[in-house]
């Protein structure tokens, strides 16, 4: 008998207009022991299928739910609150997407572990608590079980959090998107322990990504969702090699895989394709550059930076040098805490040097400050932020957002302004009515292109883009790169690419930077890092890309 039984699951959400279905009569089964990966792009209804199992959606939304929830042979769906509490934390744990969200702020690690045991076993609650910190990966127990969860690195806080749902043994894990936004070494230590846990502790797993390349690692089942119905379900190698739905084979289209150039464009999921039942996955034609690649190159010349004073400083950045050419795409690659970001900010007069300068045109960044103009500096050289939620102001509509930089650098007004707005908005591929709505109404790939949008207004000859992809679905990832490329064409532009994401800068970088604890340890072609890295840290990165399948090019892209 399978532990877990979904049978014509729906779920409705209740509002003043009638139920909007999110999850339509969705019938899957697990087994002990095993792990079940739940696929498919924002929207999907993968989220809302986790937290219905463990009846967490009813406490934040109103919603009509209808079919079986069967764990163990019951079913959970009729099981009053205080029943359902005793499954909850007990035989059923979840691991949620954000950890830093998802722990405590105001509680230390030891209190977070052992605060469901009673007190008086809470001696053997934090024995166990330091042993299963040992076995997720952080040895230094004592000084983790006092650390509050700012205290922690993205990868720590996650595996604490592994800790916290292993705390009661249980029979369930349910575990949504835990890697999404990690660089990949700490992603595949990550998965190597979800596939530890299983096997030590017999516990199943229903493991939720929007990432094909993630399901290949720890699936021994996967199930495909669109838009809240189960399109496709098999055994791991099965789906990989051999997807019967157009949508399964678009995923696996849109992963950016190593040595697949991408440089014309990337594969985009079509919705229109996929209603009509034909090919799923279109590729953007780009058109040929249209400007003459001319002008001063972005010289970086012994840069360092270091935080706090002698004898307890960081240095974020050391003694990096480097040249990004007139209308070249250079990626930046490197996991957290490389110094990519510092630099990108630093490139960007965000953050001045501790040491050397930073040279582009007439422009000089210093240990003492922005030599110039500051404003003709923020006309040739703009960031886009790695996330636009936080980088947006909420309160104020897209057109406004995009004509800031319109109006404090160009110096537009009146109807010259709006038309400039409104122009803006449809080459970043936006429809028109996006100008009056705030960033909380638009999708996470649209406040991206609003970001982009403001980027370019100003008609800049650099753009340092920090990790402006990393939480996106593969598709709209697509989506957003094949508009960072077209801009790339159509503009006389310079490309910093910050990302963790090695598959996806080698497949369309002119050339790869690798950083590591501060240093730029490697600089070349992306082949040339591919096939023949010189450090040890790239080959480490390397090694540890999650892979697909390669699927046959013919029938999957309309080109």
């Amino acid at each position: 008998m399978a532990l877990l039984e979904l049978d014509r699951l729906s779920v409705g959400l209740v509002t003043e207009h009638g139920d909007r279905e999110l999850v339509h009569e969705l019938s899957l089964d697990l087994a002990a022991g095993r792990t079940l990966c739940v696929v498919g792009e924002s929207g999907s209804g993968k989220t809302v299928t986790a937290l219905s199992i463990i009846r967490l959606l009813e406490f934040v939304a109103p919603v009509r739910t209808s079919g079986q929830i069967r764990f163990d042979g019951e079913d959970l769906t009729g099981l009053s609150p205080d029943r359902m509490r005793g499954y909850r934390g007990r035989r059923l744990g979840m691991i949620f997407q954000e950890a830093l969200d998802s722990l405590n702020p105001a509680q230390r690690v030891r209190r977070q572990l052992v605060e469901c045991y009673p007190r008086h076993l809470r001696e053997q609650a934090e024995a166990k608590a330091r042993a299963l910190l040992t076995e997720v990966g952080l040895t230094d127990t004592e000084r983790v079980l006092n650390l509050y969860p700012h205290q922690m690195s993205g990868g720590m806080q996650q595996r604490v959090m592994i800790a916290l749902a292993l705390m009661s043994d249980p029979d369930l894990l349910i575990a949504d998107e835990p890697t999404t936004a990690l660089d990949v070494t700490t992603q595949a230590e990550i998965l190597a322990l979800f596939d530890r846990v299983r096997r030590d502790h017999g516990t199943a797993c229903v493991f939720i990504t929007h990432d094909m390349g993630v399901a290949a690692q720890v699936a021994d089942r996967i199930a495909v969702l669109y838009r809240g119905k189960l399109v496709e379900i098999g055994d791991r190698d099965e789906v990989l090699t051999a997807p019967s739905h157009p949508y399964t084979r678009a995923l696996l289209a849109c992963v950016p895989q190593l040595g697949v150039s991408r440089r014309e464009g990337f594969p985009t999921i079509s919705e229109a394709l996929l209603d009509k039942g034909e090919v799923a996955t279109e590729t953007l034609v780009l058109p040929p550059h249209e400007h003459p690649v001319d002008g001063a190159p972005l010289v970086v010349d012994g840069v360092s930076k270091v935080y706090g004073r002698s004898g307890r400083s960081l240095r974020a950045v050391d003694e990096v040098s480097l040249e990004i050419a007139p209308g070249e795409f250079f990626g930046l690659v490197g996991e957290s805490g490389s110094g990519k970001t510092t630099l990108g900010r630093m490139i960007s007069a965000l953050e001045t040097p501790t040491s050397g300068t930073i040279s582009f045109g007439a422009h000089r960044c210093t240990p003492k400050g922005l030599l110039g103009s500051e404003r003709e500096f923020r006309r040739a050289t703009q960031l886009i932020f790695q996330d636009p939620q936080s980088s947006l102001d909420p309160r104020h509509t897209a057109a406004r957002i995009i004509a800031e930089p319109l109006r404090e650098l160009i110096g537009l007004r009146g109807s010259e302004l709006d038309s400039r707005v409104t122009e803006l908005i449809a080459e970043v591929g936006l429809p028109a009515d996006t100008a009056g709505k705030l960033p909380a109404q638009l999708s996470g790939g649209q406040r991206q292109r609003v970001s982009i949008a403001r980027a370019i207004a100003a008609e800049p000859s650099l753009i340092v883009a920090d990790e402006p992809t990393s939480a996106l679905d593969v598709s709209v990832q697509g989506q957003v790169m094949n508009l960072l490329l077209h801009l790339r064409r159509t503009r006389t532009l310079s490309l910093l690419f910050i990302t963790h994401n090695l598959s996806l800068v080698l497949s369309v970088a002119d050339r790869v930077g690798v950083m590591y604890r501060g240093e730029l340890v490697e600089v070349g072609e992306p082949e040339q890092i591919r096939l023949a890295p010189r450090h040890e840290y790239t080959r480490r990165l390397l090694a540890a890309n999650p892979e697909l399948p390669r699927l046959p090019e013919p029938g999957l892209l309309n080109r």
